[in-house]
């Protein structure tokens, strides 16, 4: 048993160290890796963006319209103190480390190591696929949802359950809840079918005692941010953002959530290889003893992508959280390969299933990274942002004091987070959130009139009507123009008179 014990360990010491050595590697990928320092996307630059107003004491929802869970700010924030801009970047490699390490032990379960590490690096070839620059929702709850996997297959394979075990899932739990609900399809699939397999047992005593240690985990996660949240009168804000807004973001009166638009992005996310395979290996394998657990599993992975495209959208970082998903139906064929009495053949048809994946779906996106690190090093102390972009944040800094609060009109928040300036009104951006409920585009005009600030910029493209008619009402003059051949499609910067 000791000896069993210490192997173990050993295996999961080399397992945490490769994938940390992976999840290094892959951060090459990142915008905000140290050596490359480029600016952000989009989504990425609103949650620094609110995490720079929590920098100056102020609060997401309240003063600093979004609609994601207050985690992705705190997580942010916490980048922010570790190395300012940059900072982020650990935690994500951190959130990456950490879910290719559980997926290693979920495939671990059922097949051998070179079949689990294979495994692991097929189902992780789709972090390529969807990572979109990172710093996502998605890439934080990627190893809670691979740690719920891990637990609720572990017991319902092997029935092994501890309090400690329901705490973490709990806590894991609330974590997703704190980021986007919409992903917590894991725990609801599990919690119900553990909950049926327990009346069945009539184990009710059982499943108070899961019920409350995973409850008292959740509470751990979900009661001190709301606590945090009182205290500074923002619940009615953050319920407002991040329950209300997202329902309409997510209905067909928002315009963007037809059904037609879901059953389509259903389907883009459902047309993977990958995905594809690890569908049909639960159905190939619905012929085993272990029927319960390969059916909840399937509807796991369906109601998984039904309720990422709630909003009508495909975004590709949505499928992140299939990554740690699509980990155990591969490796129930890895299993059985390696279950063919025939040794000789076994081996033969998993290193060449191995040989496959290694040259068709797996070396071909870690070489794409390794041939590059070089030139990136070489060109480390370069500049990787646009020259607009750079150009608008040194005239603002130049003209600009610290406290001076400025406005971007459009969905360009890597302005304020460059220029280190806080934004003015409640909404730091407007679009497309003033497209789902036309109302807040009335507010921001209101208060932006209310406050006035010292520099408004408007992104490319979005120099339309409504922003034409506040800057002439009230004497701003145009500063900085990116294009001067046409004023319309280029980058403008106006300065109050």
């Amino acid at each position: 048993m000791e000896k069993s014990t210490k192997i173990r360990n050993v295996e999961n010491s080399i397992a945490i160290m490769v994938s940390v050595i992976f999840a290094l590697l892959f951060g090459f990928n990142s915008p905000l890796h140290p050596w490359i320092c480029a600016e952000t996307g989009p989504d990425s630059s609103v949650f620094k963006t609110v995490a720079l107003m929590m920098e100056h004491g102020l609060m997401p929802y309240k003063n600093s319209f979004d609609h994601k869970g207050p985690f992705l700010y705190v997580l942010n924030w916490i980048g922010n103190r570790i190395f300012n801009y940059i900072g982020i970047w650990v935690i994500e490699i951190i959130a990456i480390g950490i879910t290719f390490f559980v997926m290693y032990k979920i495939a671990r379960m059922s097949c051998g190591m070179l079949a689990s590490i294979i495994t692991v690096l097929t189902s992780s070839s789709l972090l390529f696929v969807y990572y979109e620059g990172g710093n996502l929702s998605e890439e934080y709850a990627m190893p809670c949802i691979a740690i719920g996997i891990y637990y609720f297959l572990d017991y319902l394979m092997n029935n092994e359950i501890t309090k400690t075990r329901l705490i973490l899932s709990g806590i894991c739990c609330g974590i997703v809840l704190m980021l986007r609900p919409n992903m917590v399809t894991v725990w609801f699939v599990y919690c119900l079918t553990i909950t049926v397999i327990l009346i069945f047992k009539n184990s009710i005593k059982d499943w108070t005692a899961f019920a409350i240690w995973f409850v008292v985990g959740v509470a751990i996660m979900v009661i001190p941010v709301i606590i945090w949240l009182g205290i500074n009168h923002d619940l009615k804000y953050f319920v407002h953002d991040y329950i209300i807004f997202n329902m309409q973001y997510s209905s067909a009166e928002g315009g963007r959530a037809l059904f037609s638009s879901k059953w389509s992005s259903f389907f883009e996310f459902f047309n993977s290889t990958i995905f594809i395979t690890a569908f049909c290996s639960l159905v190939f394998h619905l012929k085993r003893k272990e029927k319960l657990l390969l059916v909840s599993y399937l509807l796991y992975l369906a109601l998984t992508i039904v309720f990422m495209v709630m909003s009508g959208m495909s975004y590709a970082h949505y499928g992140m959280i299939l990554i740690p998903a699509v980990v155990y139906p591969i490796s129930l064929i890895f299993a059985d390969i390696e279950k063919i009495s025939d040794k000789n053949t076994a081996n033969t048809i998993l290193m060449l299933s191995s040989l496959y994946l290694l040259s068709v779906v797996i070396i071909p996106n870690w070489i794409g990274i390794i041939s590059g690190i070089v030139t990136m090093y070489e060109k480390k102390g370069e500049n990787h942002q646009n020259d607009v972009t750079v150009n608008i944040t040194k005239i603002i800094d130049e003209n600009t004091k610290e406290e001076d609060r400025i406005s971007v009109y459009g969905n360009w928040n890597i302005i304020y987070v460059l220029s280190d300036r806080m934004h003015a009104t409640r909404y730091s951006y407007q679009f497309p959130i003033g497209q789902v409920v036309p109302k807040i585009m009335d507010e921001y005009i209101e208060d932006l009139q209310l406050e006035l600030p010292k520099a408004i910029v408007i992104q490319p493209g979005r120099y339309d009507d409504t922003i034409k008619t506040f800057l002439k009402n009230n004497n701003y003059h145009l500063y900085y123009l990116s294009e001067k051949e046409d004023i319309n499609s280029g980058a403008l910067l106006f300065f109050k008179q």
